[in-house]
């Protein structure tokens, strides 16, 4: 299997795929990596036969808007891309701006076939430890039935696939558990996941039961899946920070912080965003990851394994089969 790898746009650089590549490489003897990136960051990777480095001088940062792939052609976001574009890499990951990321794909690759709109995937822990997959997460502003429809169909694809979950759960984010609850978009939707006989549609699920772990793959529309997504990290955020400041707040605390470490790790290793590696653009003909901005080497490296799993898993080709 062949990876195309954006080595410049993250916010820590290139140092860290650098060195998530040389990890990556002392466990997978036969896959091939396309990176791309400044030549003179990436010597470190020369010598592994497996490596195919992509000279591209100009960075899309953090800060551009999405029309800048348009000026920089020659960045290694869009380099990157154009890899995947002419078929000469079966996947691609970068972890630089997602506007941008998602524009160049839009722009580069070709949807599958009843696809009107391509999503954002992220992979969520849950209580239970068995995760759920939310999408979309933030490539859309709004959608219509239709679309959320065929976003419930690649969500379960990719839980059967991937997640290897014989028959997943998918569920509806809504304002409450009734059919009759929501707008008109989302009650139109639930009438059309109630209807089909491709996925285990098990109703509508409200945001505070998202962690819970008794559904598979929540569907939402982008907005509403960005804002729920990103006041998941914000709570996760302030928990930590209340539970290291009441830990160190006394010295009988700190004797309890001592007797608490291993179920603090235990925790903290749980709700790690590390692990999850990236969220994935769905929709596209191609498996397109989008590592966090300021992913380190071992969240780059699960990035990398994740990008592997979707090509491994064929699940372009079964998402392709679902939306038949």
């Amino acid at each position: 299997m062949k990876l195309g790898i954006d080595a410049m746009s993250g916010d820590l650089g290139s140092a860290i795929v650098v060195e998530a590549c040389r990890s990556f490489l002392s466990k997978n003897k036969t896959d091939e990596l396309y990176v791309v990136g400044k030549k003179e960051e990436l010597l470190a990777l020369e010598s592994y036969s497996q490596v195919t480095i992509i000279d591209a001088q100009e960075v899309l940062e953090m800060t551009e808007n999405i029309l800048a792939i348009r000026r920089k052609k020659e960045s290694s976001m869009v380099k990157t891309m154009m890899l995947a574009k002419n078929d000469e890499v079966d996947a691609v990951l970068s972890c630089g701006n997602t506007g941008a990321y998602y524009a160049s794909a839009m722009l580069f690759l070709k949807r599958l076939e009843g696809i009107e709109k391509s999503c954002l995937m992220a992979m969520l822990p849950t209580y239970n430890d068995r995760g759920v997959a939310l999408l979309d997460v933030g490539a859309n502003s709004e959608n219509t039935a239709e679309q959320l429809k065929s976003f419930a169909i690649m969500g379960s694809v990719y839980a059967k696939n991937v997640r290897k979950v014989s028959n997943p759960k998918v569920a509806l984010l809504n304002i409450g558990a009734e059919h009759h609850k929501g707008d008109e978009v989302h009650q139109e939707t639930y009438k059309l996941l109630e209807s089909m006989q491709e996925i285990n549609f098990i109703g509508n699920i409200e945001g505070k039961e998202i962690l819970d772990g008794d559904v598979d793959v929540v569907v939402t529309d982008g907005f509403t899946g960005n804002v729920a997504l990103k006041t998941i990290e914000g709570v996760a955020k302030v928990l930590v920070k209340s539970l290291k400041d009441g830990f160190m707040s006394s010295t009988r605390t700190k004797v309890g912080a001592v007797m608490a470490k291993p179920a603090l790790k235990q925790l903290m290793n749980k709700f790690d965003t590390k692990a999850a590696g990236g969220a994935l653009m769905i929709g596209f003909v191609k498996p397109v990851i989008k590592a966090h901005g300021s992913s380190d080497a071992i969240a780059f490296e699960n990035a990398m394994n994740l990008a592997f799993d979707m090509v491994s898993s064929n699940v372009v080709d079964k998402m392709k089969e679902g939306l038949k």
